[in-house]
C-alpha cells in the first residue's frame, strides 16, 4: 500500500510540475503575443503620424506656392502700375509745359498790343511836332506818352524803387558815386542817377544811386 500511494503521489507531481510548465508556457506566449501586438499599433501610429506629417508640409507647400503665385502677381501689376503713372507723369508735365508756352506767349502778345499804342502815340506826336512850334506842347505831349507808358508798367507789376532821401540798401541800390555831407544822415541817397524797378516783388534793376557819406571822417 505505500508504494502504491508512493506512485500516486509521486504521479500527481509530475502532472502538477507538468502543468505548471503548460501555464509558464502559455502565460509566456500570451506576453509575447501582446508584447507584438504594442509594439504593431506603436508602428502604426508612428507611420500615421508621419503621413499626417507629410500631408500637412503638402499642404504648407501648396500654400507657399500659391503665395509665391499671388506676389508674382501682384508684382506684375504693380510694375504696370508704375508704368501707367509713369506715362500719366510725362504726358502732364508736356501738357504743363505746353500750358506754360502759352501762357507766356498769350502774356507777351498782350504786353505787346499795350505797348503798340505807346508807339502809336510817339507817332502822332512826331507827326504834330512837325507843324508845332510851341515847345511846351510837344513837351506835354511827351509826358503823356510817358504817363501812359509807365500806366502800363505799372500794370505789369513794373513799380519805381524809391532812391533818393532813403537810406542805401545794396539789394535795391547801386551807388556809383558818394558825395561828402552834413545836409544827409550817413549812408543815407542823396540823388537818384538811374531809375530801378521792382517786377512783382523782385527787384528787376537797382537804382543808380549818390550816397552821403560824413565829412566829419576825413577830418
Amino acid at each position: 500500500m505505500k508504494i502504491a500511494s508512493l506512485i500516486i503521489f509521486g504521479g500527481l507531481i509530475m502532472v502538477d510540475i507538468e502543468n505548471n510548465r503548460k501555464l509558464k508556457n502559455d502565460n509566456k506566449k500570451l506576453k509575447d503575443k501582446k508584447h507584438k501586438k504594442i509594439t504593431k499599433d506603436e508602428l502604426n501610429k508612428k507611420l500615421k503620424e508621419k503621413d499626417d506629417l507629410i500631408k500637412k508640409l503638402e499642404e504648407k507647400l501648396s500654400e507657399t506656392e500659391k503665395l509665391a503665385q499671388q506676389k508674382d502677381n501682384l508684382s506684375k501689376e504693380y510694375l504696370e502700375h508704375m508704368k501707367r503713372l509713369q506715362a500719366d507723369f510725362e504726358n502732364y508735365k508736356k501738357r504743363e509745359e505746353k500750358k506754360r508756352k502759352d501762357f507766356i506767349e498769350f502774356a507777351n502778345k498782350e504786353l505787346l498790343s499795350k505797348l503798340l499804342s505807346v508807339v502809336d502815340n510817339l507817332e502822332r506826336a512826331l507827326d504834330s511836332s512837325k507843324n508845332e512850334s510851341n515847345v511846351e506842347a510837344i513837351k506835354q505831349g511827351i509826358n503823356n506818352i510817358l504817363k501812359d507808358f509807365c500806366n502800363i508798367l505799372n500794370k505789369e507789376g513794373v513799380k519805381p524803387i524809391k532812391a533818393k532821401g532813403h537810406k542805401f540798401d545794396p539789394y535795391k541800390h547801386e551807388a556809383v558815386m558818394t558825395v561828402e555831407t552834413d545836409q544827409y544822415p550817413e549812408d543815407t541817397i542823396t540823388e537818384e542817377l538811374r531809375k530801378g524797378y521792382y517786377f512783382k516783388s523782385k527787384v528787376l534793376r537797382p537804382a543808380m544811386v549818390k550816397v552821403a557819406v560824413s565829412s566829419k571822417k576825413n577830418k
